[in-house]
């Protein structure tokens, strides 16, 4: 639903979800080369280049050499991103104002320390994706 509403709040500045999500990935992580941007965006790599052309077609992003690897690009926001930037940011602000109300800042920082909690196994799963364990179906239908 956040997302649904933050899609429609997004929409007159032209943007699609996955070239909002780009620019606000790279925000957090510029230099990150195409196929890291593709992980966090849970997106195949040949999905990522082709948003990649099309931020780079509207000046957002630019790709330079990997000092490391000659093969390889590293993104980088261009200075017309930053704009762009601060209006998703001010609308991601005011929808979290809105999505928070009536909780006060001992509710909010509670909230922000179980989702990063919630973030973290998630993570460790990823990394470590051990089975859980089964419960017996006798245990289940008593």
């Amino acid at each position: 639903m956040l997302r649904r509403i933050f899609n429609e709040r997004i929409t007159p500045l032209g943007m699609t979800q996955a070239q909002w999500r780009a620019l606000v990935h790279l925000s957090r992580n510029e230099g990150l080369n195409q196929v890291g941007l593709a992980d966090l965006l849970e997106v195949q790599p040949i999905t990522a280049a082709r948003l990649i052309d099309k931020l780079v077609a509207a000046g957002l992003v630019e790709r330079r050499p990997d000092p490391n690897d000659r093969r390889a690009q590293r993104l980088f926001l261009t200075q017309q991103a930053a704009p762009m930037l601060a209006q998703i940011w001010e609308i991601a602000d005011e929808i979290y104002d809105e999505v928070l109300a009536g909780l006060d800042a001992d509710n909010r920082d509670a909230l922000a320390a179980l989702l990063g909690r919630m973030r973290s196994n998630l993570t460790t799963m990823m990394l470590d994706p051990a089975p859980l364990p089964r419960v017996p179906a006798e245990a289940i239908s008593k």
